[in-house]
């Protein structure tokens, strides 16, 4: 496959800005530009060495094949080994995370990503949700080795719970949900791939700011060729979270009342092991993969509401089966078990179930899929024509405790069947891509009571049937450099438990409520530079929402979910990189987009939707000088609102990140002719810029990371 390489040793953080004093900002701007200045000078005095490992330019008949591949931008630290190629499939990035060097998590990795801006609830370890193009979290779909981990319950899937330390890659989807993925409502998808066939021992260790410390250890070994292999990885960390920020006391543009706090009772702590094994025998592949997650931490909860003596505890037992012949008939079963509690003895957060609560959560998924060839050209006017298609089930069960009193035991069915076709014609220089998916959903059980002490009302059957269309196509205008593509789907999105059945602690259910039917389309040029030197993609995109789904508080104490009405985005992505710049590499993205409420409250309507910052711009400028890697990172999102009214008091301003960093492999006689050490150094928010994601949930400042990786 045709790839982009670069490697991400940066950390974009924080889309969501405070207050801001102009006058600094414009003093950070400065000292900004004299630290490049600086770096270039120093930099270009360097000698520049080839990067190891490079890959060589694709013939003519892989490049062929490489059309029905993923489009795909690889982050690394060496140079460009070949551009990126289009797909019929839809636009795709690809976020390596095999030598992230420091105490990286995904979110960090897919806020670097064009379209993707992703809201914190806090330091490490706390809630991090996603929007895509402006789609919501409950509107994109996560999956794990193609299988899928929305939760039935909420909608979403939290990052800061899918440990990085497991995954080789991240593959995002805009503006479709492949049609051989597991689930349906999506506006996006986001894949990741856990690690597979490591051989040796990988050992890395971490420190930095707020009492930040862990590591992760890896062990991998093959056999017969190959065709067996075995992964194990343990995987461990720590962080008091205890850092500063400025209390803007719910006056955001009145800095004489802010405060410098400390952020209490934030300390976070995981520990977790994961593993894989796979043999081939003869057309037989198979692959088993298993792992187990355990975090702690405090809950500190919003200014406002703190709660500084409850804290939280999730363990999370997942795995996965396939069974493959011939790399063309695939059976795959996963199944998690997820235990939530939230120890509040103190009964800071939900007044009246104070105490324990603990939730439990389980999900099976079967997937049966065929991917063949049905018609192989034999001309240049006879088309090629390949297919995939397949079933799934999946089942969720959900329960929550108070104390003695719990809720109904909830259960979804989702049943699926899915097809492609991808049909190429002039010697695949032309593709087209239709994909259609029929999923059905079934909920059987009772609301949740009013009041814990009233009895449960009889179950209700809740079922839908609904299909997902898609088309795409990609045109190879100029050989190998010059591609136009363009996508187009509509989907689902089924409400979720919570939104249907209500929650007890305020939320009430509503289940007239109407799924929310998304309809998105883009088109993209594609450019490719020769030997691999550069690439540059400019897309533009638009999406519509009927029957937006929101929470509009309906008495003093609780809220329900309603239909809104329609929201709609529009906008464009830019993404681009070049190398050879006297040995530099320069990599970034542009995105432009209006998310507007077009809602039947007339108060909103044309209003932009909160918390989404209408451009953002991301640049990454590395060099490897002999054996050093230094890299500088900058990240800029512009003003947003936090509230549907869009209160120009209530509007948080422009932010920019700024990151620098430092790397040295070294190759020390201890560790043998195959051992390497890696050192890397950086320091993340260089201006101690004031970062809020969510209004009432401050993010840390400046830090520092420190990271060794032993490898033999």
């Amino acid at each position: 496959m045709a790839c982009h390489h670069l490697r991400g040793r940066g950390m974009a953080l924080a889309i969501g800005p405070g207050r801001e004093n102009p006058s600094k900002r414009k003093w950070q701007l400065a000292v900004f530009s004299m630290v490049l200045l600086c770096c270039l000078q120093v930099l270009s005095t360097g000698s520049r060495e080839a990067v190891a490992g490079e890959e060589s330019a694709p013939t003519e008949a892989e490049a062929d094949l490489a059309y029905m591949m993923t489009d795909t931008l690889v982050v690394r630290a060496s140079a460009l080994a070949d551009a990126v190629t289009p797909s019929a499939g839809g636009l795709v990035t690809r976020v390596d995370l095999d030598d992230e060097p420091g105490p990286r998590d995904i979110s960090d990795e897919l806020s670097q990503v064009a379209g993707i801006q992703v809201r914190r609830y806090g330091g490490v370890g706390f809630a991090a949700v996603p929007a895509l193009r402006g789609a919501s979290a409950a509107q994109i779909r996560i999956f794990l080795d193609g299988m899928p981990l929305n939760s039935a319950q909420t909608g979403t899937a939290d990052l800061s719970k899918l440990p990085v330390e497991r995954f080789s890659a991240a593959e995002i989807h805009r503006g479709a949900v492949p049609a051989g993925f597991g689930g349906m409502g999506g506006a996006g998808a986001i894949n990741l791939i856990t690690r597979d066939r490591a051989e040796g021992t990988d050992l890395r260790l971490f420190t930095g700011s707020f009492g930040d410390l862990g590591g992760r250890a890896t062990w991998g070994v093959s056999g017969d060729q190959g065709r067996r292999s075995v992964l194990v990885l343990a995987h461990g960390r720590r962080v008091g979270n205890d850092y500063q920020y400025n209390d803007h006391n719910q006056t955001f543009n009145e800095p004489d009342d802010d405060t410098l706090r400390t952020r209490a009772n934030a300390w976070f702590r995981e520990w977790g092991m994961w593993g894989t094994a796979r043999q081939e025998t003869g057309s037989l592949e198979a692959r088993l993969t298993a792992g187990y997650l355990r975090q702690d931490g405090g809950r500190p909860g919003p200014l406002n509401y703190p709660s500084p003596n409850s804290s939280v505890r999730f363990q999370r037992a997942n795995g996965q089966a396939r069974l493959s012949w011939k790399q063309a008939l695939n059976l795959e079963l996963s199944g998690a078990k997820e235990k939530q509690f939230l120890y509040d003895p103190a009964n800071e957060i939900e007044d009246g179930f104070g105490g324990t609560i603990r939730s439990q959560g389980e999900d099976v998924t079967v997937r049966l899929s065929w991917t063949g060839n049905l018609l192989t050209s034999g001309g240049p006017l006879l088309p090629t024509v390949d297919v995939v298609a397949g079933v799934e089930e999946r089942r969720q069960w959900y329960r929550q405790y108070y104390d003695t009193d719990s809720d109904p035991l909830r259960n979804r069915r989702t049943s699926s069947a899915f097809a492609a076709t991808t049909v190429g014609f002039a010697a695949n220089r032309l593709q087209v891509l239709p994909g259609w998916r029929w999923q059905r959903n079934e909920d059987n059980f009772p609301p949740v009571p009013v009041l814990p002490f009233l009895p449960e009302e009889a179950g209700v059957l809740h079922q839908r049937d609904d299909i997902s269309p898609s088309l795409g196509a990609v045109w190879e205008i100029c050989r190998e450099r010059l591609f136009l593509q363009g996508h187009a789907a509509r989907s689902i999105r089924v409400p979720t438990w919570i939104e249907l059945f209500g929650h007890r602690g305020g939320i009430d259910g509503n289940r007239e409520l109407i799924p929310e039917e998304i309809t998105s389309a883009d088109v993209a040029v594609t450019w490719r530079a020769a030997a691999g030197s550069g690439f540059g993609r400019l897309a533009f995109f638009r999406a519509r929402t009927e029957q937006t789904i929101v929470f509009l508080q309906n008495s003093v104490s609780s809220s329900q979910a309603i239909n809104l009405g329609q929201t709609r985005t529009r906008g464009l992505e830019l993404e681009g990189s070049l190398t050879g710049l006297s040995g530099f590499s320069l990599t970034g993205n542009f995105t432009w987009q209006e998310a507007i409420d077009q809602g039947d409250r007339p108060e909103y309507n044309g209003n932009d939707l909160p918390y989404l910052s209408d451009r953002v711009l991301w640049l990454r400028l590395n060099r490897s000088v002999g054996r050093w890697q230094p890299w500088l990172e900058f990240s800029w999102a512009s003003g947003k609102y936090r509230d549907r009214a869009n209160t120009e008091l209530n509007k948080a301003s422009a932010r920019e990140i700024v990151n620098l960093g430092l790397a040295r492999d070294m190759d020390p006689g201890w560790l043998g002719s195959a051992g390497q050490l890696t050192v890397a150094v950086e320091v993340v928010n260089l201006f101690d810029n004031t970062v809020y994601d969510i209004e009432e949930f401050p993010l840390p400042g400046r830090s520092w990371q420190l990271s060794v990786r032993v490898r033999r």
